[in-house]
């Protein structure tokens, strides 16, 4: 049997009191401040996660540590220092054009001519020596044309200005004081015992050498062969060397070395001399 609710009575409802009303909006704001204060507590925790990176990317500054003693794999210990450094590679070339060096035509014989003076005679097969030593390392031949009476400065003006007729090399010995002369003649005022002139073509031709004088000091190097650097076989070595294309460079283990410390046993040829002259020979190609 189902109870029915009895009738409902309004005047035993008691009303509510203003005390309890009180109470009531006293929870609620507390509440509202509650939830206020836990959201911004959230978004600070929110924003101290989002700026935490950038702090840990760039921490506040602390001692520097000290280098390691140990030099890592890679490193490699200054060398000790050489008496005699080589600082300027093993050969350098007189000219350039277009960054090729000025050479003569590998694929044609160079004539040569001699004038002797009052040379003794063994200074032939020095200079035939050192003749064949240069065609070893360039691939170029020589090929005599007999002696002859002409002086430095005639042949200079005749190859200069009017070609270099029978032979595009001349060797020329003179006495001491006929080349402390011509020296001073040229306004060449260095010390020396022998010097080398070359020539070169104009315009189109100006990356080639189409002749050469070498002037000797006969007295400076009355020592015959290749004994040491300053015999008389090696000194034409060294202008040679010039002749054909080569300049002075400062590595005392190269017979083209000039300097205050030259290495008085070289006698021959260095490997940086000789891979200049290789580079001037047969192996860089003819020339037109």
């Amino acid at each position: 049997m189902s109870q029915v609710p009895p009738p409902e009575r309004r005047d035993s409802v008691p009303s509510p009191q203003p005390a309890e009303r009180r109470s009531g909006s006293a929870l609620f704001v507390v509440f509202v401040v509650t939830c206020v204060l836990a959201g911004a507590l959230g978004a600070l925790a929110v924003s101290s996660l989002l700026e935490e990176p950038r702090q840990l990317a760039a921490p506040p500054p602390g001692p520097t540590a000290a280098p390691s003693a140990t030099a890592s794999p890679s490193e490699t210990p200054s060398p000790t220092p050489s008496p005699r450094p080589k600082v300027d590679g093993a050969f350098r070339f007189l000219g350039r054009i277009a960054g090729a060096p000025v050479r003569w035509n590998p694929c044609q014989t160079i004539t040569y001519a001699v004038n002797t003076g009052g040379a003794s005679p063994p200074v032939i097969p020095d200079l035939r020596a050192a003749l064949r030593r240069v065609t070893d390392a360039t691939g170029i031949p020589f090929r005599p044309v007999g002696r002859t009476g002409e002086s430095f400065f005639r042949a200079y003006e005749r190859m200069r200005f009017r070609g270099v007729a029978r032979s595009e090399l001349l060797v020329i010995w003179v006495d001491h004081e006929r080349y402390e002369r011509i020296l001073r003649q040229v306004g060449d005022r260095r010390p020396s015992i022998a010097f080398a002139k070359t020539m070169a073509g104009i315009s189109s031709d100006r990356d080639q050498y189409f002749g050469g004088i070498i002037v000797i000091d006969e007295d400076a190097t009355a020592t015959r062969g290749f004994n040491y650097r300053y015999t008389h076989g090696s000194v034409l070595l060294h202008e040679l060397g010039h002749i054909m294309g080569l300049d002075h460079v400062r590595d005392p283990d190269q017979l083209m070395y000039s300097g205050r410390h030259p290495d008085f046993s070289l006698r021959d040829y260095g490997p940086g001399d000789l891979e200049g002259l290789r580079r001037l020979g047969t192996d860089a190609g003819c020339l037109d």
